[in-house]
């Protein structure tokens, strides 16, 4: 039983673009990357791809929707959510251990004294 989102996956992975761990020459084409023309041809000269880069302008929106990798931001939070659970289980393991097994110690971390009312 395969879901109709896994086969796009898996066709999305079979049609993928790997790019070559091996140095071309100067005149073959990297299967990567593309050429930026100019309307008349002519390849773009640094100076124009800087001044076109720098009057490019995104908006807030743009960025959150398209630049955020959502999918690692949950598996950020979600992994520091599991450690800061773990860590707090733990401590409450080692209190109980404590609490049942060295009472002396118990009593070192939370001494017991007389209350004064006011």
């Amino acid at each position: 039983m395969v879901s109709d989102s896994d086969k796009e996956c898996c066709d999305a992975m079979r049609q993928r673009i790997i790019p070559k761990l091996i140095q071309t020459g100067k005149n073959e084409q990297v299967p990567g990357k593309r050429k930026i023309e100019k309307e008349n041809g002519n390849k773009e000269t640094n100076e124009e791809r800087v001044e076109r880069i720098s009057h490019t302008n995104v908006s807030f929106m743009e960025f959150w929707m398209q630049c955020i990798d959502w999918n690692m931001l949950r598996l950020f939070f979600g992994l520091l959510m599991l450690f800061f659970f773990a860590v707090g289980f733990a401590t409450l393991l080692y209190l109980m251990f404590v609490f049942s097994f060295k009472e002396n110690l118990w009593y070192y971390y939370f001494p017991v004294s007389n209350k004064e009312e006011l």
